[in-house]
């Protein structure tokens, strides 16, 4: 059974709440790729992640219709489904945008080409990142094994009786976190046979909150499937983070800001971010982290000027109340800690970036 290939990867096509899924193109083996495949693996470990990656080249698209729900809301449209349209286009493009509730209708989230765009339409904000560094295809082999053995070290699976998601053959798995101070305590999850995709999943945090998301519809490999582009209507206030600009050094941004902002660290370089710049652009300071597979940006501004607000699971992490949305390639994060507002958004790990939170808000 090739249902451990779901052990790959935490990355979601919702807006609302955390997901699973991982969607990467093939990739080609060199001799340099195959060694750092054996490298800290066995048998087994090499069998499921080569599996997972055989079971993801199959489609190059995507089109999903999700509805997500989840207990102890704190947002517009609490207690309501939120039903959403994704679409997905290999290597590293999608669109996403919120169907129903009214009160969140038109939410718009994307990426592509370098560009990551999310539009709060209800609010009249859009927040747009542009300059991230090309995706590295050849390395979707190696992205599977590392976040394959970071689920493998966190979290304890059990198999569970398959059942039908969207007429899909969807088999069951659970995932308890080793640690119970983990944020994200329990994934009772239902994965495509075929695919290797998460069809629904019902997630336990730690402060309690359940969150249940799952495809209502899903349709792979359409014909001449294409990603809408996001039309900002001319009363939108936008934001705008250029990372093709001049960086500077972290010293030289210390020397900018009067503010004591807390960067997140990778204590453990799990993540492989070789490379760091720094930006102070209007009243934003950014770190941008990153390497040949996976990304981690933080912006810092004045407390209360997050740049947008999307619909997101509140969490709690310490006494910081932390909000985390997850879309199909990464995840984003919002918190307020000692007068600073701080947006994380990352492909790495969902809880991998809380554990790096934890640590912000514990600085001293």
């Amino acid at each position: 059974m090739d249902v451990r290939s779901l052990i790959s990867r935490f990355i979601t096509r919702f807006v609302t709440n955390s997901g699973l899924a991982f969607c990467l193109g093939a990739a080609v083996l060199s001799p340099a790729s195959l060694a750092d495949i054996n490298a800290g693996t066995n048998s087994e470990d090499r069998f499921w992640i080569n599996r997972t990656h055989d079971n993801l080249a199959k489609f190059d698209n995507y089109r999903a219709q999700t509805e997500q729900t989840q207990t102890k809301q704190a947002q517009a449209g609490a207690g309501a489904a939120v039903i959403s349209d994704v679409l997905f286009k290999k290597p590293d493009g999608f669109y996403q945008t919120v169907l129903q509730p009214d009160s969140l209708s038109g939410i718009e989230v994307s990426q592509h080409a370098g560009v990551i765009t999310l539009h709060d339409k209800p609010n009249q904000r859009a927040f747009i990142v542009r300059g991230l560094e090309a995706y590295q295809a050849g390395g979707s082999l190696e992205t599977i094994k590392d976040v394959y053995l970071f689920n493998k070290e966190h979290y304890e699976q059990t198999f569970t009786p398959s059942i039908h998601v969207a007429d899909r053959l969807a088999v069951g798995i659970d995932f308890v976190a080793r640690d119970e101070s983990d944020e994200i305590r329990k994934i009772e999850a239902f994965v495509d046979y075929h695919h290797s995709l998460f069809m629904q999943a019902r997630f336990i945090f730690n402060n309690g909150v359940e969150s249940t998301i799952r495809n209502n519809s899903i349709e792979f490999n359409k014909e001449g499937l294409t990603l809408p582009e996001i039309n900002l209507p001319q009363n939108t206030q936008v934001r705008v983070l250029d990372l093709s600009k001049k960086a500077l050094s972290q010293k030289e941004l210390s020397k900018k800001t009067a503010n004591n902002i807390v960067w997140p660290e990778d204590k453990n370089n799990t993540w492989g971010f070789s490379q760091r710049k720094f930006y102070q652009q209007s009243n934003s300071s950014a770190a941008y982290y990153y390497g040949d597979k996976f990304f981690l940006l933080a912006i810092a501004t004045p407390e209360g000027s997050q740049p947008v607000t999307v619909p997101a699971v509140p969490l709690t992490i310490g006494n910081t109340p932390v909000l985390l949305s997850q879309f199909p390639l990464f995840a984003h994060l919002a918190f307020d800690h000692k007068g600073t507002s701080y947006t994380l958004v990352s492909n790495a790990h969902p809880e991998s970036l809380l554990s790096m939170v934890k640590g912000m808000t514990s600085a001293q």
